[in-house]
């Protein structure tokens, strides 16, 4: 995420998204009520029954809705035009959808931004600067392959093995290659700078001396760790696991599981708490020392006035991705959970 201009006096933040975890943070950022402005294509029909052609335009819309289409890559951003240039083009009250991608610069303006909303983008602008992590948990039976992105993990694809036990060795011995071929080359073009390779028994193994033995380039820093499985629960192990602790240290998703963990924990003897009114009650009465809430529901009436007060007692809050692991596990929670000063402290140290 880059950011160009932000104006307190204006309520204007102009930013330019630069990776898919940007629009996934500037579609939860962004709520019904609040202007965006950004370029844009309307059709211009010069006379009724013309087919017209497309103009580039600047559009200001009025938003009623912001959403992730993810088989594209880019922002849906819906609303009421009201206002743009050049003029003869816009037409001021129909609907528009901007569509916002990497390297689109889009100006968001609100009634009041607040700290925390700000803290996200704060984060998601350090976050840009730091490496990007890839995770491929594999076994003898396929291999599944998720990026470490700064919105939590997400789980980008499969390779099967189709491998039997009822082969002729020398056929058995092809299709081994032929896997770790395949994963191999999918490895090289994840858009990352370290890959963690894991999973259980010696299949990981396998398939680092298969690499070595082949003179394989991945181009890529890697390490080789256990984990029980191929499936997502084996790359949430990776992420929680000591091995890649210090690659994933300052990272959202490493934090999400911490304080998960610790929310968890204090449950049994009264140190956390969840759900909106007891998260409120826990502020008022001034013993929550960290506050964590799903990005599905910052912009809830509730949820905004809990944020409001923690912000203002400068208690913690993080914006979980509620469609990854920690923030599904959240969502049994009501989406929103506070751990107490006792426990948070204890954290700290």
């Amino acid at each position: 995420m880059r950011v160009i201009r932000y104006s307190d006096a204006n309520g204007t933040l102009k930013l330019v998204p630069e990776l898919f975890e940007d629009l996934y943070l500037l579609a939860r950022i962004i709520g019904s009520g609040d202007k965006v402005t950004s370029s844009s294509y309307r059709r211009f029909r010069a006379s009724e029954g013309d087919v017209g052609e497309q103009k580039e335009v600047v559009i200001e819309l009025l938003v009623e809705k912001a959403e992730i289409d993810r088989s594209a890559q880019r922002l849906r951003i819906t609303g009421k035009i009201v206002s743009g240039r050049p003029e003869e083009y816009i037409r001021l009250g129909s609907y528009h959808t901007l569509s916002i991608g990497g390297g689109d610069a889009i100006t968001v303006w609100k009634q009041e931004w607040k700290g925390y909303v700000l803290s996200m983008v704060k984060q998601a602008v350090a976050d840009s600067k730091k490496q990007r992590l890839g995770v491929i948990a594999m076994d003898d039976e396929k291999a599944s392959f998720a990026y470490v992105r700064g919105y939590g993990v997400d789980v980008v694809g499969e390779v099967y093995s189709r491998l039997s036990k009822r082969m002729k060795q020398k056929d058995y011995e092809k299709a081994v290659a032929d896997y770790f071929t395949e994963i191999a080359k999918k490895a090289s073009d994840m858009r990352v700078d370290t890959i963690v390779f894991a999973g259980p028994g010696f299949t990981k193994d396998d398939f680092r001396k298969y690499v070595e033995d082949k003179g394989l380039e991945l181009k890529k820093r890697t390490a080789y760790v256990a984990a029980s499985d191929a499936e997502r629960s084996g790359i949430r192990e990776v992420i929680q696991g000591e091995a890649v602790s210090k690659l994933l240290e300052s990272a959202k998703v490493k934090r999400e599981f911490d304080l998960l963990n610790a929310f968890l924990a204090g449950l049994g003897f009264g140190a956390s708490f969840f759900g909106v009114d007891r998260v409120k009650e826990a502020l008022g009465q001034y013993i929550a020392g960290s506050v964590l809430v799903n990005d599905s529901v910052i912009n809830d009436a509730g949820i905004k006035e809990a944020l409001d007060a923690a912000y203002l007692q400068k208690v913690e809050i993080t914006v979980f991705n509620s469609d990854d692991d920690a923030g599904v596990q959240l969502r049994n929670f009501k989406d929103i959970a506070a751990i107490g000063k006792s426990l948070a402290s204890g954290r700290a140290r």
